[in-house]
């Protein structure tokens, strides 16, 4: 029987073009608890991959995180939600590996709700066989947990895991994943290649080609 390939990816960044909203809604946030000021080309790039509440609790340390998360929700609800769209080339890329018959996952730290309200929208939900959010697992990124957990879900012998930040190698390498490194903000390019990837790609619609070289020309997959 031949084994089974899984594709693991990251949502914000990866599948996702979620950036403007996320810049703007934390714009927000600084304006309320905070100066606009503080946001700080530094905290920018930081902000781009952790889960809400742990950047809430180090940017605004005298407040409840959660206050400042729901704070976060509502104004990127009310405000910023047409700013959110697939990333290029990601739906072409989806639908290649649906049909080359290769199951998907998204595992993010993101929460679940906000994973699928965001997926329906774009229509992209009914490529994934599972879909895990930073409330689906008791350790985030980059603990190994979430992506161990989808390759479980999907029956997969051995995945990749493709994302855009230092911590999603390091989440994917703690899984013994084939990492797949896409730097989709120039900010994070020379962090992230740092972080030694297995695979660097500079569009979505590379992907299938790498699975097949991965699957091809490593052992590891």
């Amino acid at each position: 029987m031949a084994e089974i390939v899984g594709a693991v990816f990251d949502f914000d960044g990866t599948l996702m073009d979620t950036e403007p909203a996320i810049m703007a809604s934390f714009e927000h946030v600084f304006e309320v608890y905070a100066k606009p000021e503080e946001f700080t080309p530094e905290r920018r790039i930081a902000v781009l991959g952790p889960a809400l509440d742990k950047m809430m609790a180090e940017f605004f340390p005298d407040r409840d995180p959660w206050e400042c998360v729901e704070e976060y929700r509502r104004f990127q609800r009310e405000h910023a939600r047409n700013l959110i769209h697939p990333m290029n080339g990601a739906m072409e890329m989806l639908a290649k590996l649906s049909a080359m018959g290769i199951p998907c996952a998204v595992v993010s730290t993101r929460y679940f709700k906000s994973l699928m309200e965001l997926m329906e929208a774009a229509h992209m939900d009914g490529f994934m066989s599972v879909v895990l959010g930073n409330d689906s697992v008791k350790k985030g990124k980059p603990d190994p947990e979430g992506i161990l957990k989808a390759q479980d879900a999907m029956h997969a012998d051995r995945v990749i895991y493709v994302g855009d930040s230092v911590m999603d190698v390091q989440a994917g390498k703690n899984a013994r994943a084939v990492t797949v490194a896409y730097p989709s903000n120039e900010g994070k390019r020379a962090q992230l290649l740092a972080a030694q990837p297995d695979y660097v790609i500079e569009s979505l619609t590379e992907l299938p080609a790498v699975i097949q070289s991965a699957v091809k020309g490593s052992d590891r997959i």
